[in-house]
């Protein structure tokens, strides 16, 4: 019974931080489209929630500059770059299930061959993800990363209204039911993981390692798309509704 605290802690801090580095990857827009002028300051976002997100917004943005950000300077400062590049690579190779989940609810076949085929290659030649050996294997190269929040646009789902989820981020009711799918499909993910015998400390060790890794990124992009715009939430807002929109349309 004293483990159950410690494996809803550990549960919580994946839950709570492992989708921030999803949003901000730049996957679908160039960094000048996301970041710079090119990006629209009126499109329409459903934002009947606006108060509360505003309140959750600043909240999010002291957590991120007071807790993430010396995480990440900490992190970069002790850590050689061919290890940092190796430990983004291994987390991000995990995410595999997800990527091959949107790309089978969305009929793309292509993309779930090729998903599976840098999985494989990456995972054995690469060891376990570290290295990134499918980049430079002929149809196998890296595709735009799908996942269920994208399968559901893609069917037609309506964003519904924005949303900023206290330590997630900006969202959207459609991109945080599809979030849930994401961890669903996960094998590694609580509470649906079936690894069963993994103790706390080695699922709060994997937890924190991750948090760890994707900080850098987390906060570079996070300070640019937040940028020094008058209004930091409606430019989030606006930049994070661009991207997701671009990543269903592609």
């Amino acid at each position: 019974m004293r483990t159950l605290p410690f494996n809803i802690t550990a549960t919580v801090l994946l839950a709570l931080f492992a989708p921030l580095s999803t949003w901000g990857e730049g996957d679908y827009l160039s960094e000048a489209d996301l970041y710079g002028e090119e990006l629209e300051n009126n499109i329409e976002v459903s934002d009947p929630l606006e108060a509360i997100n505003r309140y959750t917004f600043k909240f999010n943005d002291f957590v991120y500059l007071n807790l993430i950000e010396p995480l990440a300077d900490g992190y970069q400062a002790i850590t050689p770059d061919p290890v940092e590049e190796g430990a983004s690579n291994f987390f991000d190779n995990l995410k595999y299930p997800v990527r091959l989940a949107g790309n089978l609810l969305q009929g793309r076949l292509k993309g779930a061959w090729v998903e599976s085929g840098r999985f494989a290659i990456n995972s054995t030649v690469g060891v376990l993800g570290v290295a990134t050996p499918a980049d430079h294997v002929k149809g196998f190269e890296p595709i735009p990363k799908e996942d269920i929040g994208q399968a559901l646009g893609s069917w037609g789902l309506g964003e519904g209204p924005y949303l900023v989820i206290p330590l997630l981020g900006p969202s959207n009711l459609r991109d945080f039911g599809g979030y849930m799918g994401d961890r669903a499909v996960n094998p590694l993910d609580e509470p649906f993981s079936l690894i069963d015998d993994w103790n706390w400390e080695w699922r709060l060790a994997l937890t924190a390692t991750e948090i760890t890794v994707i900080s850098p990124d987390l906060l570079q992009r996070y300070k640019q798309l937040k940028g020094s715009a008058i209004d930091p939430y409606s430019s989030l807002k606006n930049g994070y509704t661009q991207m997701r929109r671009a990543a269903i349309e592609e």
